[in-house]
Formats: C-alpha cells, sequence, structure tokens
C-alpha cells in the first residue's frame, strides 16, 4: 500500500489562498523551496485539484534553460514535469504533459490509486478535497508549511471539515524566513 501525503503553505491565520485563490503574498526563502524540491526527489504521482492544478502551470511553463531561471526552480519545475498528475475536475480542463483527468469520486480513485504499490503519492487541493481526503482517513502524512504572514481573509483550509481532525505531531523545522513546517500523522496510527 502507498502513503498519502499532504504539503501545502498556510498563513499564520490558517489561509491557504487569499480572496481570489491566489498565492501573491507567499515568496519562498531558498531553504523552504529546497525542501518542496525534496519531497518530489522521485517520481510520484500527484493527485490535485483543478484549481491547485491551474496554480502549478507556472511550473510547466517555467523557462527552464533561461540563465535567469534560479537553479531551484529549473530543479523544482524538472521534478514537478516528471510527476504524473492526477486531475480531479467536474468538467473537462485542458491537460498538459504527463496529466490524467480523474473521473468519478475523487475519494475512491485516491483509495484505488493508494491500495497499489508504488512511490508517495502527494496531494495537491483546497478545503473542500482536504476535508474529504481526511476524514475517509485516506492522508498518512500532512505537511504544513505555516509562514509568518496573516491576510485576515482568504480561504480557510479547515473551513470544510465536518469532524475534528485529531492528530499526533511527528516533526518540526524552522526556515531562514521564519516559516515553521509542522509535520502529522492521524492519532492513533
Amino acid at each position: 500500500m502507498r502513503r498519502v501525503a499532504y504539503y501545502i503553505i498556510l498563513t499564520a491565520d490558517g489561509l491557504y489562498a487569499d480572496p481570489d485563490g491566489g498565492l501573491g503574498h507567499y515568496d519562498p526563502a531558498e531553504d523552504e523551496h529546497r525542501f518542496a524540491n525534496d519531497l518530489i526527489r522521485e517520481p510520484s504521482d500527484e493527485f490535485t485539484g483543478r484549481r491547485m492544478y491551474e496554480v502549478m502551470d507556472y511550473w510547466d511553463e517555467l523557462d527552464v534553460d533561461d540563465p535567469a531561471t534560479p537553479e531551484v526552480e529549473r530543479e523544482y519545475a524538472e521534478r514537478y514535469r516528471a510527476t504524473r498528475k492526477h486531475v480531479i475536475s467536474r468538467g473537462d480542463p485542458p491537460l498538459r504533459p504527463n496529466a490524467e483527468l480523474v473521473r468519478g469520486d475523487p475519494v475512491d480513485a485516491l483509495r484505488e490509486l493508494k491500495a497499489g504499490d508504488g512511490p508517495d503519492i502527494h496531494i495537491g487541493c483546497g478545503a473542500d478535497l482536504f476535508a474529504s481526503f481526511a476524514e475517509a482517513g485516506l492522508i498518512d502524512t500532512y505537511r504544513w508549511l505555516v509562514i509568518p504572514t496573516a491576510l485576515g481573509s482568504g480561504q480557510r483550509l479547515f473551513a470544510s471539515l465536518r469532524k475534528p481532525l485529531d492528530l499526533q505531531l511527528t516533526g518540526t523545522r524552522t526556515f531562514s524566513s521564519g516559516a515553521v513546517l509542522l509535520e502529522y500523522e492521524p492519532a492513533g496510527r
């Protein structure tokens, strides 16, 4: 059975995006970027919502041959492009190379993918899908990078949970910017 990991950047007030769904408030320090690069060091699968998939267009469109592109970004882009994407959408969004559309119930689709063999599965999604996957018990590792910024309004990660999410802390790390990584597993596992 494969493990499922969820990693997202949160503001100090628990937001993962501004009111328009953007991430313009976040400019990662190099050590934060290197940490994210290491999460996808080996080719794997990413199970992602359509909006997050669209946000990640940046990595498919980045000119990795441009000498002005920072090495840390080039590295992430190359690893991201090698990652198989499973895109959850009710419509038919345009898909880039190495992506396929998830049809049917996303919880069932993730459960099926998890039941197979292979590397970790990474999840990239917003509050509604996050709550569905967490409540179904499909997430093995939660990683929240809490950045030293508060927006006051925006999209709250935990707004869609219908019941408490009981977790146990398994690790922390502080980055040069003052951001703190909180790593958890479901309590009782």
